[in-house]
This record gives structure tokens, C-alpha cells and sequence, in this order.
């Protein structure tokens, strides 16, 4: 009698990934756990936004004392005390910053909207306010400071008006070549379509010469 070949077992629906490592339910690709980053804006919708405080009213976010706020750094999206502001204008990161004055600061410089600040979930009360081109991820000051010390970086505004101009020119790169793509679409229809009248002609011809014959 033929011997039957071994039929292999249909794969388990339930998989178990290695540790660290998670699959992704729609396209199963797979990624360890200490490349995923949160996703900020997700946070910003599901977390209660703080609420905003009157400038006449507002106080000092760069330290703890809750001392009244006397200016406003542009590159930080921060609120300063006199004592924060003389050492802002001192530390090398900071010294070269914009301070505006608090009756000078207008509500689209603060960002009233609901934008909150982003904190390092290393040293909790730093917020993220760098970004280490070497390790292409945001920091801290403290963080850049003992961790990548000798790393590259940028103020995250800064990399982001960068990050901007990059994108705007693959964009408009994209866009020449998807009208690039979509002429040369229609040139092979047009094609397609000659081919298709030339077909019908031979073979009309073909028909005229066969009953001629």
C-alpha cells in the first residue's frame, strides 16, 4: 500500500513571542520593546490637560519655589522666576535664549492650546527639551548632560523648524514624482489603446485577404 506523506500541523493561533518583543495584530511585524517610544499626542488626548493659568497669576515652571513668574524663555516654552531667569541667561544651554518679558509675551508664544510639557522618564521633574541627534531621541538636560554628554543636539524647536524644511522638500520631491508616474500611466494607456486599434485593424485585415482569396 503507498504510504501516506506526514501532513504538518497547522500553526497555533495563539503564538507566544520572546520576551520583550511584541507583534504587531495587523501586520505581525515584530519589534522589541525597547524601540517603541511613546506616542505623545495619544497621551495628550486621553490624559486631563492642565489647566492654564492667567499670566497676572502665573508662576515660575523652571523651579519649585512657586515664585512669581517675571519672563518667559521662547526657546523653552517656559515660565521664569527672577532667580531662574539670571541663572538661564548663565548656564551654557541656555544662556544665548530669548527672555521676553511677562507683558510682552503674547498667547501664541506660550501655546495656550493644549499643550503640555513632556517630562523625562528618567529624571522626572526635567522636561524634555533636546533632541540628541546622535541617539535620534528626545532628552533632558540631565540627560544630555551625563548620558550623551559628547552626543550632538539640538533644542527641539530647532530640530523641528530643521525636521520641517527636510519634510516640505521630500514633499515636493513626492509630488514632481507622482505627476512624473501618473503621466507616464497615461502614456501606457494611450499606448494600450493604439495597440488595441492596431489589433482590430489586422485582424480586419486578415479577414478581408482570407474572403478574397
Amino acid at each position: 500500500s503507498a504510504s501516506s506523506s506526514p501532513v504538518s500541523a497547522p500553526p497555533s493561533p495563539l503564538h507566544c513571542n520572546p520576551v520583550g518583543v511584541l507583534r504587531c495584530p495587523i501586520c505581525g511585524q515584530e519589534c522589541a520593546e525597547r524601540h517603541i517610544i511613546d506616542n505623545i499626542f495619544v497621551k495628550d488626548t486621553t490624559e486631563v490637560p492642565s489647566s492654564t493659568v492667567e499670566k497676572s497669576n502665573q508662576v515660575c515652571t523652571s523651579c519649585e519655589d512657586n515664585a512669581e513668574a517675571n519672563g518667559f524663555c521662547v526657546e523653552c516654552v517656559e515660565w521664569l522666576c527672577k532667580t531662574c531667569i539670571r541663572a538661564h541667561q548663565r548656564v551654557k544651554f541656555t544662556k544665548d535664549h530669548t527672555v521676553r518679558q511677562k507683558e510682552e509675551v503674547s498667547p501664541e508664544a506660550v501655546g495656550v492650546t493644549n499643550q503640555r510639557p513632556v517630562f523625562c522618564p528618567y529624571h522626572k521633574k526635567e522636561q524634555l527639551k533636546l533632541y540628541c541627534e546622535t541617539c535620534d531621541k528626545l532628552t533632558c538636560r540631565d540627560c544630555q548632560l551625563l548620558e550623551h554628554k559628547e552626543h550632538r543636539y539640538q533644542f527641539i524647536e530647532e530640530a523641528f523648524q530643521n525636521q520641517k524644511v527636510i519634510i516640505d522638500t521630500l514633499i515636493t520631491k513626492l509630488m514632481e514624482k507622482s505627476k512624473y508616474i501618473k503621466y507616464t500611466g497615461e502614456q501606457i494607456q494611450n499606448r494600450i489603446q493604439e495597440v488595441n486599434r492596431n489589433q482590430k485593424l489586422v485582424e480586419q485585415d486578415v479577414k478581408v485577404a482570407i474572403f478574397t482569396l
